[in-house]
């Protein structure tokens, strides 16, 4: 027997014959072994029709679907399956079926390619650009547990494009059932969100906005953080509006420090400590406790300008000489504030050895 495969020549299988006489109504005949569909069988030289004529399951007996009349002449042909060792296939060849039980290498399908560009190794894993198993090694791996290893060197191991229409580009889940989804609106808008009405964050041009996956972007329903499961510190070049979204609501500054505070010819007066100052937006608090060394109109060198002429209430205001103070008065576009016993009276001048103790509020330019 001879056949071809493309245009290889097939080696001949191997073939074994065997005759039997048959007596009267003889239906069951013995053989010396078989592999089932791979026989012939014929009765006084005509072949017969396997599961018509006769049935060859056992590997063993050829039974006769009518009994053979005395002196009939059985023949049976059994053939094996030849194998193919070490064989080099050129040109176009084509096969049914193709069983490799060693180590096959495609030096590439379809490409004319010069070096192996993809392997199927003996554990199922496709390894494509790569010759071995290994997370580290450049190539796309598709892993026979199901998962997806790619790496790249010098460029994004991974490119997903979507086309046409917005939506998800990715989808993920747990369990069979969805848990996010990564996806795009428009030429500039990507969103990440959870599962159907959870919380989800847009990234526009220029802004960072919240998305429910159920709605889309939704105004005032998100927090950012929850009492025990905090951000640490914020830092911000602009400001933040609480409360509301007017020019009142915006929170631009917060500072905290130390001043000198200085008689009215600039000189710095004795401190007890430190004097401070906190600053909120267009709101300062200054707190000092100092002695004059000199006689001065006032404290002078307050860390921020004021606004206009105003009054600041003192929280505690103290002079040796004038005993407790309740106002100060601040020129506007001024550093300096003048003690005043109320706001009828004058204000109070200060002499060398007077110890002023005072915390006030005033609103900066």
């Amino acid at each position: 027997m001879s056949g071809y495969i493309g245009t290889q020549p097939v080696p001949q299988a191997t073939q074994t014959r065997q005759t039997f006489v048959a007596t009267a109504a003889q239906t069951s005949f013995a053989t010396g072994g078989y592999q089932a569909g791979y026989l012939d069988v014929f009765l006084n030289g005509v072949k017969l029709q396997d599961n018509v004529d006769y049935t060859a399951t056992n590997g063993s007996d050829i039974v006769l679907t009518v009994g053979a009349a005395a002196g009939d002449t059985l023949e049976v042909v059994a053939y094996t399956a030849f194998e193919v060792l070490d064989q080099t296939f050129t040109g176009t060849t084509t096969t049914e079926g193709l069983t490799v039980t060693g180590a096959f290498t495609s030096l590439g399908i379809d490409d004319n390619a010069t070096s192996t560009a993809m392997t199927l190794d003996s554990s199922g894993n496709v390894l494509v650009g790569k010759t071995s198993s290994s997370f580290s090694a450049v190539g796309i791996e598709s892993r026979s547990g199901g998962t997806l290893w790619a790496t790249a060197d010098g460029t994004n191991p991974a490119s997903f494009n979507r086309k046409t229409s917005d939506g998800a580009i990715a989808y993920f889940s747990k369990d069979g059932a969805p848990v996010g989804s990564i996806g795009v609106l428009g030429a500039n808008e990507f969103y990440i969100e959870g599962p159907s009405n959870s919380s989800g964050i847009g990234f526009l041009p220029d802004r960072i906005v919240p998305r429910n996956s159920g709605v889309g972007y939704e105004d005032a329903t998100q927090d950012i953080g929850q009492s025990n499961i905090r951000f640490k510190d914020l830092y911000l070049s602009g400001g933040v509006y609480l409360g509301g979204t007017g020019a009142a609501n915006k929170l631009d500054d917060y500072e905290e420090g130390t001043w000198t505070p200085r008689h009215s010819d600039y000189t710095a007066l004795s401190v007890v400590g430190v004097a401070r100052y906190i600053k909120i937006g267009k709101s300062v608090t200054v707190m000092a406790d100092a002695y004059f060394t000199k006689a001065s109109s006032g404290v002078y060198g307050l860390p921020f300008t004021s606004q206009s002429n105003t009054n600041v209430s003192f929280y505690t205001g103290y002079s040796s000489t004038a005993s407790f103070v309740n106002y100060g008065h601040m020129n506007g576009g001024g550093t300096a504030i003048t003690a005043w016993y109320n706001t009828s009276n004058g204000g109070v001048s200060f002499a060398n050895g007077d110890r002023f103790m005072f915390g006030g509020t005033y609103t900066v330019a």
